[in-house]
């Protein structure tokens, strides 16, 4: 195939597991991810020049590299079980799997105690195939999970060190400026057959000896061989001085630009949750409480953890960070809802004392016929204070926008979360 720029012809695949140690890249549990456009990974750089300095001249004359994290956002407007499980397991920072029928796992997530979060591998190819890039030392800084007009959406914000793979080469080969063809140092070139590794050749440039302008001889065929012949359309010049040619290409690709297989998984539909407010976690399930889900006008849930990625004195010379700590976890929730009585008036007007369990549920279809157990996730928070519930109108009609702000319960660290799908396990 050849290649191609839209977005949509690209690829995401995120890794299950937990990298050991942090920032090596994790090969196993992987999953090739429909996600929404605009997600993927990029290194935020630091790239300075010297405008700020004395340098005899009035523009800038020099640039700096100073290195880079990673950043980026993951999104599924229609969210699937495992890319839900996957973003809440590695945000909260611990998960116990447990296999609950024939071919169904129940995962619960609860918030780890410890500040060094774990990390995670993604590998991500832009279009096709333009180029792949593999990132490893990836955290969820935070995440929002939300009910839309038809099914619940999840965002998930992701910082990382910004260690990076990439497929594509740039390579020098001396040759003699009259030269028909050059051999490249130890590479093959990536492809199938003769039209995909001329493809995969995106130029090759030269400078005359004795000249200093860039000629462009072009490639009419690149050879199977380890290294590979590359043919040029034309010589840059008349001599046999050795000349540098330029050459950018991708070279036989690594076992880590293979994308691992999708799963097959219905998106979590509103009409199958539920939100509960005021129940009682008994420390197996949420008891008592009032499903309010007809009187919801929104709801949302979001999370941040303040993490600090920063790079360190180590000596390696390396670009990407390479220290990530969580700076303070928090988790709040939206809910607008008719405003059909005063109850959550009278909460907040003794906010220092009301207290609110709130719940999530979605649901999809059964994992195993007949067992009962749905694909879908529980998230339970025990004790919740209210921030504000603004009296306002939506449609007409009166409503109360309601802030609230997840608190540590004390037993359980504030939050308890179930997911359940066909996955083993989580964090590995």
């Amino acid at each position: 195939m050849a290649k191609n720029f839209l977005e949509q012809t690209g690829r995401l695949a995120l890794f299950r597991d937990r990298e050991d140690p942090k920032g090596t890249p994790e090969t196993g549990n992987g999953v090739s991810l429909d996600l929404d456009q605009g997600s993927g990974l990029g290194l935020a750089r630091t790239i300075e020049d010297n405008r700020d300095q004395i340098t005899g001249g009035e523009g800038p004359s020099e640039i700096y590299y100073g290195g880079h994290p990673a950043a980026g956002k993951l999104s599924q407007k229609r969210v699937k079980p495992d890319f839900l499980a996957l973003v809440l397991a590695h945000f909260f920072g611990a998960c116990t799997s447990t296999s609950v029928g024939t071919s169904a796992f129940r995962h619960a997530i609860t918030p780890l105690p410890d500040l060094d979060h774990p990390s995670f591998t993604l590998v991500q190819r832009r279009g096709h195939s333009i180029l792949k890039e593999r990132l490893a030392g990836n955290h969820i800084e935070g995440f929002t999970l939300e009910l839309g007009e038809s099914w619940a959406s999840l965002s998930a914000e992701v910082k990382g060190w910004g260690k990076r793979e990439v497929n594509y080469f740039h390579e020098v080969v001396s040759a003699p400026a009259n030269s028909s063809s050059i051999t490249l140092a130890a590479n093959a070139v990536e492809g199938a057959d003769a039209a995909e590794r001329l493809e995969n050749v995106f130029r090759v440039r030269a400078k005359d000896v004795g000249s200093e302008v860039w000629s462009l001889p072009g490639v009419s065929e690149v050879s199977g061989d380890t290294p590979a012949v590359l043919s040029l359309e034309s010589a840059v010049g008349t001599s046999a001085d050795p000349i540098d040619f330029h050459v950018d290409y991708i070279p036989q690709e690594p076992a880590w630009c293979t994308f691992p297989p999708a799963v097959d998984e219905s998106p979590l539909k509103l009409v199958e949750a539920k939100v509960v407010v005021d129940g009682y976690y008994n420390g197996t399930d949420l008891v008592g409480g009032e499903v309010i889900s007809a009187d919801v006008l929104s709801f949302s849930i979001a999370g941040t953890n303040n993490l600090v990625i920063k790079h360190a004195p180590d000596g390696s010379g390396a670009l990407h960070a390479v220290q990530s700590l969580r700076g303070g976890r928090q988790v709040t929730i939206k809910l607008s809802e008719k405003l059909k009585n005063t109850i959550r008036q009278y909460q907040l007007d003794h906010a220092d004392t009301e207290r609110l369990a709130a719940a999530l549920v979605l649901q999809g279809a059964e994992i195993d016929p007949g067992s009962g157990i749905r694909f879908g996730a529980e998230l339970i928070f025990p004790s919740c204070g209210i921030l504000a519930a603004a009296i306002a109108v939506h449609d007409k009609f009166l409503a109360q926008d309601g802030d609230l702000i997840v608190l540590d319960d004390g037993i359980y660290g504030g939050a308890i979360i179930r997911c359940y799908n066909r996955q083993a396990g989580y964090l590995g």
